[in-house]
Formats: structure tokens, C-alpha cells, sequence
């Protein structure tokens, strides 16, 4: 009977937490279940300080990224995805992840949104996320020249010039 009394971070699997992103003046809040919120591990050890937390601020996440890595966290829901083989083995993300969603969801984003994702999962300490991004960067650059390397990681501003080159050829 006293085990019962105890709570524990499982304890209320159906609450709500607030994620706040990281802007001065106009913070974004956004509502996600308990569950999802603790496949961060940042989200997990402010909960081990304070189990009653209910807004949890994210200082180094702005809130257009933060948007993208609860929609991850919404996804998942607390399950954390097969862990994606390395060496890469494909260069289509379909290929290398188990969760069709996942592949979707980051071939959507351009580099530098994949790049800032990176950033915030690895704040937020959300190793599947980190290494999806990681994948996705991995699968630009697989099979490439040092030349092709840093054409690719090059800024995104540089995208539209080089698509522009590659029409004129």
C-alpha cells in the first residue's frame, strides 16, 4: 500500500506539460502529453527536480523549431523509434528509418531547419531526433567529393545560385 502513495515520473501518463520556446518577447507555448515530453531527457530531469512542474521553459529553442520538434515528440508519443543503422546504407531516407512518418517528416526541411532541429534535439537531449537529422545530413552528403561536401553544407542561400548554375548548363 505505501508504494502506491509514492508518485513517480510514469505517474499521470494523461497530463499536460507546456513547452515554452526560447523568445523574449513573444514566447510560443506549446501543450504536449507528459508521455511525449519525457523522450527529452532535458524535459525528464527538470521533471526529477520538480515533479509539479507544468511550464517548462526551453531557453535555446526558438519557438518555428520548437513547433517541428513537438510534432516529433506528438508523433512518437513516448516510443522511442528503432534506432537507425550506421554506417548509413541508403541514401533515401525511407530506406534507413523504420517509421515512414520520420522520413517524411525531416525530407521536408531544408538544411538549415535540419541543421537548427539538430541543435534543439541535442539542448533538449532527444537522442532519436538527433540522429535523424545526423541521418539526413549523412544521406546529402554520402558518396560525395570534398567539393560536393561543402557546396552542400554551404548555407541555403546558396541554393537557389548553384540551382540556377545547373539550368544554365
Amino acid at each position: 500500500p505505501e508504494e502506491e502513495e509514492m508518485g513517480g515520473l510514469d505517474d499521470g501518463d494523461d497530463e499536460t506539460l507546456v513547452l515554452i520556446s526560447s523568445e523574449d518577447d513573444n514566447p510560443k507555448e506549446f501543450e504536449i502529453s507528459r508521455k511525449a515530453a519525457l523522450m527529452c531527457n532535458l524535459v525528464k530531469s527538470i521533471l526529477e527536480g520538480d515533479n509539479a512542474a507544468k511550464k517548462i521553459p526551453i531557453k535555446k529553442v526558438r519557438g518555428d523549431i520548437l513547433e517541428l520538434i513537438v510534432e516529433y515528440l506528438k508523433h512518437h508519443n513516448g516510443k522511442k523509434p528503432e534506432e537507425i543503422a550506421k554506417p548509413i546504407r541508403s541514401v533515401k531516407m525511407e530506406r534507413i528509418v523504420a517509421d515512414k512518418w520520420d522520413a517524411e517528416y525531416i525530407n521536408k526541411m531544408n538544411k538549415k531547419t535540419i541543421f537548427q532541429v539538430i541543435l534543439g534535439a541535442n539542448y533538449m537531449d532527444l537522442p532519436s531526433l538527433l540522429h535523424l537529422g545526423c541521418a539526413k545530413i549523412a544521406t546529402l552528403i554520402k558518396g560525395k567529393s570534398p567539393e560536393e561536401i561543402k557546396n552542400i553544407l554551404a548555407d541555403d542561400s546558396n541554393d537557389n545560385k548553384q540551382e540556377e548554375n545547373k539550368e544554365d548548363q
